[in-house]
């Protein structure tokens, strides 16, 4: 299986990525990137190295081991073999890393397993998901995807946007391709991934043919170029003062294609409005990647439930009863909350083209409690530091300095704990709630399931309304055959 070595070598392959305005040379070295693409190597050779099925599951047909993110789940064993490589993956960053490998994985593994469905637009597609499923299987690949276009006008479909192909389309066919035109957004995670996923998650309006494709497109595409957006990193060793942002900004970017060439074994829908929307709903893809964030999201939480715990224990606050009543009210409640109904959709799996996709109807509603439970946990932290934020020393810098080290030393200690273990965890704790990181981990959070009222109507589409109706109407039954009687 790929190797951490491998996988960083992979990123040295000429992609273009331009931050300031100036190109990336080697994101494995740059300030604002090596760290992430260690983290991930280190997660590459863990997953090479797996026996225990944590994160491998087993091929029957070459008897050999492949990353348990591109098994298509048959059988809720096989939800459950899936899920425990989610969790490992979300517990390398706490939780905070979105787009790990294993996100983009699942939609594509949805895709393959109905593969049949991209036959009945185009003859031959079905064939081009299996085999790109297959390599990526075989060859441990990261993809990332692109799926909403340029906040340009959004009052206009994309065939009336001020010029041609600001949204990303096809600009051309070939007789051994297509050439895509124009840019997507949010390219999370895209500087370190080998191949996006290019499409739409957006309905399309007659006249947007151009626009209803999808494609896997290396990220070394000539004409392919990522923009990322401001690294949260810094130029400076700063693993103390920001011991998340440091490591884990997995960057978003901007995706612009220059006449980018993409063969046909590598398009999956070609000029089809329906079928680009069916891709993700028909397949099961939407749900079985949405269920890998909720089980992300489950890992996030309880590394803000340990936050809670830990500052309450460090200001001595953890025997008093409102602060216990006010943790146990919110954090944990929410923390076994998600956990519940990540355990309910795998439980109460549904069949799609002959795979066992988690319960629509609990995963739509743990996106919608995702958004809440999110902006609650942050409050909720906020609210029990107080004022410890706006008190610590400007950087590690103070702690050492023969001028500041006495002072805070005396002035910054905590009953129970070292000057530099209380510090360090406030900072810790500031990276998660209320640096520009943290801003960035909100809004992640807000949005990453669209507009909320699109997940909204999800939830009213999936819900299981006919159990209570059943129950009103028993009710109603038993009401007229009292007033009858």
């Amino acid at each position: 299986m790929r190797t951490g070595e491998s996988y960083l070598e992979s990123l040295r392959d000429g992609r273009t990525v331009l931050l300031d305005g100036e190109a990336v040379e080697d994101v494995t070295e740059h300030w604002a990137f090596a760290e992430q693409a260690r983290r991930i190597a280190t997660m590459m050779d863990r997953t090479a190295q797996d026996t225990t099925g944590e994160l491998t599951a087993l091929d029957e047909e070459t008897g050999e081991r492949f990353a348990n993110m591109w098994l298509i789940p048959r059988t809720g064993e096989d939800l459950a073999r899936r899920r425990s490589g989610h969790l490992a993956w979300a517990e390398s960053s706490f939780g905070l890393m979105g787009r790990s490998p294993d996100h983009v994985a699942s939609a594509l593994t949805a895709m393959a397993g109905a593969a049949d469905l991209f036959d009945q637009a185009h003859e031959g597609f079905g064939a081009n998901v299996r085999a790109f499923h297959e390599k990526a299987k075989r060859e441990s690949l990261y993809c990332s995807y692109v799926i909403v276009p340029p906040q340009i006008d959004r009052s206009q479909p994309a065939h009336r946007q001020p010029e041609p192909f600001l949204y990303a389309g096809v600009s051309a066919e070939r007789d051994d391709g297509i050439v895509l035109t124009g840019a997507q957004m949010v390219g999370t995670a895209a500087v370190f991934s080998d191949y996006v996923l290019v499409t739409q998650i957006r309905p399309l309006e007659p006249g947007d043919e151009d626009y209803a494709f999808s494609a896997v497109v290396p990220i070394s595409a000539p004409g392919l170029t990522l923009h990322p957006r401001v690294p949260y990193g810094s130029t400076e060793d700063k693993s103390f003062d920001y011991p998340l942002s440091s490591k884990l900004d997995e960057t978003d970017s901007v995706v612009i294609f220059k006449d980018v060439f993409v063969p046909w074994e590598q398009v999956f829908v070609i000029r089809d409005r329906e079928m680009v929307m069916r891709q993700w709903s028909a397949t099961g893809a939407n749900v079985l990647s949405n269920w890998q964030a909720l089980n992300r999201f489950t890992v996030k939480m309880s590394f803000a439930s340990g936050l809670a715990r830990k500052l309450a224990e460090l200001h001595r606050i953890d025997q008093v009863r409102p602060v216990r009543a006010q943790l146990g009210g919110s954090i944990a409640v929410d923390t076994v909350s998600m956990q519940a109904v990540v355990e309910a959709a795998m439980r109460h799996s549904e069949p799609i083209a002959g795979m066992a996709i988690p319960g629509p109807q609990y995963v739509n509603g743990g996106l919608n409690m995702q958004r809440r439970i999110a902006y609650d946990a942050v409050r909720t932290l906020r609210e029990l530091a107080g004022g410890a934020f706006m008190a610590l020393p400007s950087s590690y810098q103070s702690m050492v300095h023969p001028d500041t080290a006495a002072d805070v030393e005396k002035y910054y200690q905590s009953t129970g704990i070292d000057t530099i273990g209380r510090v360090g965890f406030l900072k810790l704790m500031w990276d998660f709630v209320g640096t520009e990181f943290a801003g960035r981990q909100q809004q992640y959070e807000l949005f990453y399931a669209g507009q909320p009222h699109i997940n909204d109507v999800r939830v009213f589409d999936t819900f299981d309304w006919q159990q209570g109706v059943d129950l009103v109407d028993r009710a109603l039954v038993e009401l007229r055959a009292g007033a009858d009687g």
